[in-house]
């Protein structure tokens, strides 16, 4: 039941962030890792790491934490994205 919330969740607010994910549905951050896991891989949603709504990033470094620059955000997608894993083998020449 919580998945179905959570999936409804993330296509109604479009992108959402971890922390929100995990403050909405009182889940420990393990707990929420568990529930994205299979919408990722079914491909409803998509991972977006150092996602910053602003033009600008923060590269200073200086700042305390809780940028969002620094946050894992989840989007929804209206059609299915399936990953391919694909094998790359690089030579390398000394």
């Amino acid at each position: 039941m919580i998945l179905l919330e959570l999936k409804r969740y993330i296509r109604q607010h479009e992108r959402v962030s971890f922390s929100d994910i995990c403050n909405r549905f009182d889940l420990s951050e393990d707990a929420a890792a568990g529930l994205l896991q299979p919408l990722v891989q079914q491909g409803h949603i998509q991972t977006i790491d150092n996602f910053s709504a602003t033009t600008t990033s923060c590269n200073s470094g200086g700042c305390s934490g809780g940028c969002a620059s620094q946050q894992t955000y989840y989007q929804w997608l209206e059609r299915k994205v399936k990953q391919l894993s694909l094998p790359v083998q690089i030579k390398v020449s000394v």
